[in-house]
This record gives structure tokens, C-alpha cells and sequence, in this order.
């Protein structure tokens, strides 16, 4: 006599209830989380306010500028003279900048501690920060190379640049030079300067070319890098 084969029935229920369990602990989790999980799956769309981490580098690729504060030391002790500032606040697409917006930064060589100063960031730098920034995600890195219209050179007579703090005997091609741009002229005439301009940023330039009474800067950064940090 054959024996009846015994059916093995799956046992559903059981398994039901580890996956329930199991789902309601990822629950939990993501409840913990909040909704900053999301920002890993959103990119940047126009209007957006993301903040990101940026460096802001030169004709030769040093860092001018920089939120990063590895750079900003690694720099230093290279003895080239970075600032460095905050995470950048910036609107995702939009386009017309002011012409320039002051940043606080610090610098241990200019700065004492604790102070800081404004650097300079120009509009077009903006503008284009702002577009580069749509379609990234949380995380994401960028490198992004300005399109100026001009090379921003700042030619000045040698009294306009002692004026302006520098040493013109001293100073020579190549060298790297602090200025100033302000909404009213920070020079009024030979023997004057202007001591309290309106809207005062610092920039870095370099000498470019130099007479024996007249001196050309320019202070173009080719390009910037930025991760994106947070959706606001």
C-alpha cells in the first residue's frame, strides 16, 4: 500500500508577518531620517535655493577663494594666499547678478583672527554658478569655467596703486596683488584717496604688465568647483 504523499503548504503567514516587520522597521527608520533623505534623488531645478561648496581658482588652478577648509590650510602652508569663506547660497537658473557680491572671508595673513573681510564675487561669476547648478544632485561636484567677455584687467598709475596699499617699486610681473572695488572711485585724485568707498570688496589680481608709472592687474578666475550640499 502506498503511502500518501504528505503536501508540504508554504507557510505564507509567517512569512507575511517577518516582511510586515520588516517594512515597518524601514519605516521607522526613514520616519527618523525625515524628508532629507529625498534630497538624494532630487536635482537642482530653476528657482531652487541650494547651497553649495565652492572654490574659486585662478589662471594656474590655485584655489583663490575656497568654503573648503583642507584647501584653504593645504594653500597656506604652500604660502599662496587663499581666502576662506562659507558655503554659498545661491538660486538654481537665475541670471542678472549683481556686478559684484561681497563675501565674508578671512585670510591669516591679511585678516586678525576672528575678523574678516568681503572678497569679491563678480555677477558673471554668479550668473554662471547659478545655471551650472541645475541638474545636480546632493553630493554632486562640478567643475565650471567662466565665460568672461573681457579679460577684467584694472590698469592704475603708480600713485593710484599706493593708494590702494600697494608698493609699486616692489611689486612685478606676476606678482599677486590685493585690490579693491567699490561703487564709489576708492582713488580721487593724486594726492587723495577715497577712505570710506561704498560697497567695498577685496579681490586677488595679478601684474600683467608694468611701466615705469603705470601698472596693469587682472583679476579673472578661469573657473570654480562646487558640491552641492543641501536643497533649502
Amino acid at each position: 500500500m502506498k503511502k500518501e504523499r504528505k503536501t508540504e503548504i508554504f507557510p505564507w503567514k509567517k512569512v507575511f508577518v517577518i516582511a510586515v516587520g520588516v517594512l515597518f522597521v524601514a519605516m521607522m527608520v526613514l520616519s527618523a531620517m525625515g524628508t532629507s533623505w529625498l534630497q538624494s534623488f532630487r536635482t537642482a531645478m530653476a528657482n531652487d535655493t541650494v547651497t553649495i561648496d565652492f572654490t574659486l581658482r585662478d589662471s594656474m588652478g590655485q584655489p583663490v577663494l575656497t568654503s573648503d577648509q583642507n584647501l584653504y590650510q593645504t594653500a597656506l602652508s604652500r604660502g599662496y594666499p587663499a581666502f576662506l569663506t562659507s558655503p554659498l547660497t545661491i538660486q538654481a537658473g537665475h541670471i542678472g547678478n549683481p556686478s559684484y557680491t561681497g563675501v565674508q572671508a578671512e585670510n591669516y595673513y591679511v585678516t586678525r583672527t576672528g575678523e574678516t573681510i568681503k572678497f569679491g564675487i563678480l555677477g558673471q561669476e554668479m550668473d554662471e554658478l547659478d545655471a551650472g547648478v541645475l541638474g545636480m544632485k546632493v553630493g554632486e561636484t562640478k567643475s565650471i569655467h567662466f565665460s568672461f567677455p573681457d579679460p577684467l584687467i584694472i590698469s592704475m598709475k603708480d600713485y593710484e596703486f599706493t593708494a590702494m596699499g600697494g608698493n609699486f617699486t616692489a611689486t612685478s610681473l606676476g606678482s599677486l596683488v590685493p585690490i579693491g572695488i567699490s561703487e564709489t572711485p576708492l582713488v580721487k585724485g593724486i594726492n587723495a584717496s577715497n577712505s570710506n568707498p561704498t560697497n567695498a570688496v577685496l579681490r586677488i589680481a595679478v601684474v600683467i604688465n608694468k611701466t615705469e608709472n603705470s601698472i596693469q592687474v587682472e583679476h579673472r578666475y578661469p573657473s570654480a568647483d562646487i558640491t552641492v550640499k543641501e536643497f533649502k
